[in-house]
């Protein structure tokens, strides 16, 4: 969702609830509850808004079976308009405005303060529904009496998810499995929320979510993943304005992340090497890759050093000792050099990883009668190079030329003019095939120029990498 900042609201909140805050649409009518509360913080998410708020008007599950609890975090760019005006032509959505609180924390706690359903389902903003979500998910929950239901992500906007976790349905899963997904987006039971007294922290701290995840994970008897239907849609925005892009402090970060640590280990001390492995399982998603290595040294050597530190403290707690056993073998280098706080050599392999894994960069290209010849050098660290392809930008099919290596790191492919022509019809981008995983733009430098010869135009794209250009030569 929207960063969330300290301003001010600019209008005066009339109170009308318990809380002070200012209430539109639906009251609480007893005896009325419905299957599932939706809460939703909102803060300066237009234009994105609008289409959660519609995805959630034209659900086909019956509005009196669901509502939707919309908390307006003073929001400044008419975002509390726009939700007032659903509230109105929806008896089903409640809106409470509030003052800006500087986090989503607050937010939701409101929100479940004032749910009603048998289940609540946490929203962002800037996200949206498939118009079957709730039909699906609470028909789901009901059948097979769910604590907690996760229903299948994907990503909209270049948003990454974990392809792996929503691969299938599974209708019961484990808490190690279950810990590798710390975001709000679950549907669980009220009466646990309420139970166990699991609240959101409203302070500006990180992993605030994961850590009311796990209050509610290890209270839970039963969770499922539900992947039978694209339910929810989780955006990146194009302002850059998700608060997972912001900049993290390393001391805070690492706090949240041991508080989530010991919530895990405090449910499940009595199998030592059971906890160990989850604690290396968080030190896995939610440390490690934080070393990656342009991630790492695009840090200030200050910043470097307190990650360092920070995780290294995480280490000392919960994993002390016989760390082999929890960790491959490729991890487990860096565990052991964070662990000795070797900020140096954990230096020297994150600038290896980007010498490893950067773009080959094309030396030349010449065109002869009927073929083209690329010359491009590979990165020193990387595999040996299996093939260099241009792939139709559209259709995907490509062109493979053979890599055919004439120095040290320094490779030739030549294509025939033919083959071009007749599988890129317009425009293709040019790669070097190392492994199924591992494919890599080429870098074209700007000196090169470009080459166009039988009407194929081999040129530099405003990213700087080499493409092709066919389309004069379809036209003959």
């Amino acid at each position: 969702m929207a960063l969330f900042s300290n301003r001010k609201r600019d209008k005066t909140v009339v109170p009308s609830a318990a809380d002070g805050s200012k209430n539109a649409g639906l009251e609480a009518q007893p005896g009325t509850a419905p299957l599932i509360s939706v809460i939703i913080p909102v803060y300066n998410s237009m234009p994105y808004l609008t289409e959660l708020l519609n995805s959630l008007e034209t659900q086909d599950l019956a509005a009196e079976k669901f509502e939707v609890i919309a908390v307006n975090d003073g929001s400044t760019d008419f975002g509390d308009e726009i939700l007032d005006i659903y509230a109105k032509r929806n008896a089903n959505f409640r809106i409470i405005h509030q003052d800006n609180s500087g986090w989503p924390g607050k937010p939701r706690n409101v929100g479940i303060d004032h749910a009603r359903g048998d289940y609540v389902f946490f929203c962002d903003a800037d996200d949206r529904l498939g118009s079957e979500a709730l039909r699906r998910m609470t028909s789901y929950a009901t059948t097979h009496d769910l604590d907690i239901l996760i229903p299948r992500m994907v990503g909209i906007g270049g948003r990454r998810v974990q392809q792996g976790f929503f691969a299938k349905t599974r209708p019961e899963i484990s808490l190690e499995f279950v810990l590798a997904s710390l975001s709000p987006q679950k549907m669980i039971r009220r009466r646990l929320i309420e139970q166990h007294q699991i609240r959101f922290r409203e302070d500006k701290v990180r992993l605030e979510d994961g850590m009311a995840m796990v209050q509610a994970y290890v209270a839970a008897e039963r969770i499922s993943i539900l992947a039978d239907y694209d339910y929810y849609e989780i955006r990146l925005r194009s302002d850059g304005q998700n608060i997972s892009v912001g900049k993290i402090d390393p001391a805070g970060y690492v706090a949240s992340l041991s508080h989530i640590a010991r919530t895990v280990r405090n449910h499940t001390q009595q199998d030592a090497a059971y906890t160990r492995r989850l604690m290396a399982g968080l030190f896995t998603r939610k440390a490690l890759s934080f070393y990656e290595g342009r991630r790492f040294m695009k840090y200030t050597p200050e910043a470097r050093q307190a990650w360092v530190d920070h995780h290294r403290k995480y280490l000392d707690e919960f994993i002390a000792t016989d760390r082999e056993t929890v960790f491959n073998p490729a991890r487990l280098v860096k565990v052991e050099l964070i662990a000795r706080g070797d900020l140096a050599a954990l230096e020297r392999l994150a600038t290896g990883e980007i010498e490893a894994t950067a773009n080959p960069v094309v030396e030349k290209i010449r065109a002869a009668d009927s073929t083209l010849e690329v010359v491009l050098t590979s990165p020193a660290g990387a595999p040996v190079p299996k093939a260099l392809l241009f792939e139709d930008r559209e259709s995907k099919t490509t062109v493979n030329a053979e890599l055919v290596a004439t120095a040290s790191h320094t490779y030739v492919a030549k294509f025939a003019h033919h083959a071009l022509i007749a599988q890129i019809p317009r425009l293709g981008n040019a790669l070097v095939h190392y492994s199924e995983t591992d494919r890599r733009r080429i870098s074209l430098p700007e000196e090169a120029g470009e080459v166009v010869h039988g009407g194929v135009r081999v040129y530099r794209t405003a990213y700087g990498y080499l493409s092709v250009d066919t389309r004069k030569a379809q036209r003959g």
